[in-house]
């Protein structure tokens, strides 16, 4: 009877307290100006950016009204938040596209509290200021604070994105130039880590890179700097901080590595811990307490992981600001892949890492690992629940600009099937050199961090370089839900699946609207051109191509004394096994005949290429390429190519290219050029390449 009467009270409490909550979204297209240059690609919700916050309590019901007032069709995601599967808002699985001037109104009750967030999930246009903030609140707020404040972070960059994706695709490094992230042999050698670049080299990885892109300005609230000055000393704040980012980690720091307190994450909360620094990836939502100090205002800095700017947030009077030490640029040279699941904290005060340590009167970092959190509740499953395990490995390809999933993209292989009921557990294995924060769509799930039965639930969760992390998820919600990289450009070029449950079916309505609207926006299987040229004082080269996913049609073509008797060319068609195996068959035009070829590229040890083919005429083509990074934008280019005869092995032919070319800018380089083949003997040359693109 104490069970009847307790429920029957807190349901007469939830309905006296719920009401209907409406907005109404206006998408628009807007200028705006961040970096000192007017851009008109941005588009942004009630002339805002970021959009409105919206608030609601717990058992609300929402009501939003999206109005689309731009020329492209685009969606609304609710990011964290638990909805119908036909309210969640990505295009052709869960929710109709809002077309050019029309208007969709999202319905769903509010069933948990939290900081959350909505976002668009149609092209690139999280990236353009389609997003803003969530908060749900009890009818009682367990924290007593003096100021609740929503914090949104972002990247900006005043190239369209669609620009940003072809650049990306031309060349994964590309913003490298933008970001003066240059790793070298040279400096291995100035830091000493000349074993960690040879290990790097031999294991065919690469240097570690932190981002992918080059912004121009990181965001809070949509500005640089946001001050609150109204806060006093000794006052009680409470932070909301999203991470709304296409494509940035932040570092948050508090002062003077001010401790602070996590209570949630993701919205749910979490058995309070104090840190003094966050490292938080696109997705993650947290919840900060802290108290002002007396004496002076204090600074909350985000900081990108590529440390490349960062935006400010002042509390207080903007006097007597206890500011947060700028942090030491990071290199690609052993860099300490220490992450949220790490186990260690010892770092070492070098500029392999990514903070600053004890040091005299500088404090220690004590950074939030994902092994500090727990749920204040059991959230372990009934042991009875049928179970299933996937083993989902994280790919990439940052030469092709390719991202997969167990070596797929998501046109290549879309759905991860489960069963209503079931427990399903995912083990992530992150096989690259960056951040993959996964989000799952419609469901909480329990990151297996050794807390055992208090296992937190979140719904993103960041995979390390070289890491893994395994979460595992009740299946109670039938429908069509995306699980993605948080990487924006990631998830677009193929980080991506859907989870589908068994035997659900996707309505008429959004088959139909696949079937209009798919083949008009980017896919990871989509041709991507481009091309550099080359001249030089006694030669000119052209080397182009067109990536379309797991496949890349090749054309390139050099004539020795700008002579068309001296002409060769190739163009090839090849299709990518893995990242470092591909096939390929085509042409190839040499002493004015034309043959057919057929082979294959691998990349060995050390990021060598080789590439053999047969040729028509019964000969066999080697070729070895190697670039090396000799020094800040400098790079040795060194390739030997071979020609023997299958009928006569005697009659041989070799050829050797070099150039040093220095870089001037994203698309330009200079250098010198020694060759040496059978047309002309030894040959210097000057000259300059040039991407096209």
């Amino acid at each position: 009877m104490k069970l009847i009467y307790f429920f029957s009270a807190l349901f007469v409490m939830t309905n006296v307290f719920a009401k209907e909550v409406h907005y109404e979204l206006n998408i628009a297209n807007k200028t705006v100006n961040f970096t000192g240059k007017d851009v008109d690609h941005a588009l942004a919700i009630n002339d805002s950016i970021p959009a409105p916050t919206l608030k609601f309590h717990l058992g609300d019901t929402a009501i939003i009204k999206v109005n689309n007032n731009t020329d492209e069709p685009t969606t609304m995601h609710w990011h964290g938040v638990l909805v119908p599967w036909d309210q969640d808002g990505p295009q052709f699985s869960n929710t109709k596209l809002i077309e050019p001037g029309q208007s969709h109104v999202f319905t769903f009750p509010i069933i948990h509290t939290g900081t959350y967030w909505y976002h668009s999930h149609t092209e690139l246009h999280e990236q353009r200021g389609l997003y803003g903030a969530i908060v749900i609140e009890d009818k009682v707020d367990k924290y007593k604070v003096d100021h609740d404040i929503v914090l949104v972070l972002s990247d900006w960059i005043d190239e369209h994105p669609q620009d940003v994706l072809e650049n990306l695709k031309m060349d994964g490094d590309y913003y490298a130039y933008k970001k003066k992230f240059f790793p070298s042999i040279w400096g291995a050698i100035k830091h000493g880590k000349v074993w960690d670049y040879i290990k790097s080299e031999w294991t065919k990885m690469g240097p570690m890179d932190l981002s992918d892109v080059g912004y121009d300005a990181f965001l809070v609230n949509g500005r640089r700097i946001q001050k609150y000055p109204e806060i006093k000393p000794g006052e009680k704040v409470r932070l909301r901080i999203i991470d709304a980012g296409a494509s940035t980690f932040y570092y948050l720091n508090l002062g003077n590595f001010s401790n602070f307190k996590v209570i949630a994450k993701d919205g749910v909360e979490v058995a309070p811990v104090q840190v003094n620094e966050i490292l938080m990836g696109m997705g993650e939502t947290y919840d900060l307490t802290f108290k002002m100090p007396l004496n002076n205002a204090v600074e909350l800095r985000a900081t990108s992981q590529d440390i490349t700017g960062y935006a400010s947030v002042i509390f207080g009077a903007d006097k007597n600001v206890e500011k947060v030490l700028s942090k030491l640029k990071p290199n690609p040279y052993g860099m300490n892949h220490e992450h949220h699941s790490g186990h260690s904290m010892s770092q070492k005060m070098d500029h392999t890492n990514h903070s600053q340590h004890k040091m005299g009167n500088m404090p220690m970092v004590n950074r939030l690992k994902y092994s500090m959190l727990k749920s204040p509740q059991k959230t372990m499953f009934d042991p009875k629940l049928p179970r299933r395990d996937y083993n989902l490995a994280l790919n990439g390809d940052m030469e092709r600009y390719y991202w997969t999933i167990n070596g797929k993209s998501f046109s290549e292989d879309k759905y991860i099937m489960v069963r209503f009921g079931e427990v399903v557990r995912i083990h992530f294995t992150n096989e690259t050199m960056m951040h993959h924060p996964m989000h799952l769509h419609g469901h909480f799930f329990r990151v297996l961090n050794g807390a055992g039965d208090f296992a937190p639930n979140f719904h993103t969760v960041d995979v390390s370089p070289m890491g893994t992390v395994t979460i595992e998820f009740h299946a109670n919600s039938p429908g069509i839900w995306f699980l993605h990289c948080h990487n924006l450009y990631h998830m677009k070029m193929g980080m991506a699946r859907y989870v589908k449950y068994e035997d659900f079916q996707r309505p008429e309505v959004l088959l139909k609207d696949e079937q209009n609207w798919a083949n008009k926006m980017k896919k990871d299987s989509d041709a991507f051109l481009s091309a550099d040229i080359g001249g030089y004082t006694n030669f000119f080269e052209l080397q182009s191509k067109a990536s379309m996913g797991r496949y890349q049609f090749d054309l390139n073509m050099e004539a020795d004394e700008y002579n068309l008797e001296y002409l060769e060319g190739q163009a090839i068609i090849r299709r990518f096994s893995h990242r470092f195996l591909s096939y390929y068959a085509g042409s190839e035009y040499e002493d004015e005949e034309l043959h057919a070829i057929l082979g294959l590229s691998y990349m060995l040890k050390f990021r060598a290429e080789f590439s053999t083919h047969l040729r028509s005429d019964k000969s066999l083509i080697v070729d070895l390429m190697k670039e090396f990074p000799v020094a800040p934008k400098t790079m040795l280019e060194i390739e030997g190519r071979g020609v023997v005869s299958l009928e006569d092995t005697s009659e041989t032919d070799w050829e050797l290219h070099t150039s040093l070319l220095y870089q001037v800018g994203n698309r330009t380089r200079i250098g010198i050029n020694y060759r040496k083949n059978e047309n002309i003997g030894d040959s210097f040359a000057v000259g300059v390449k040039v991407n096209l693109n």
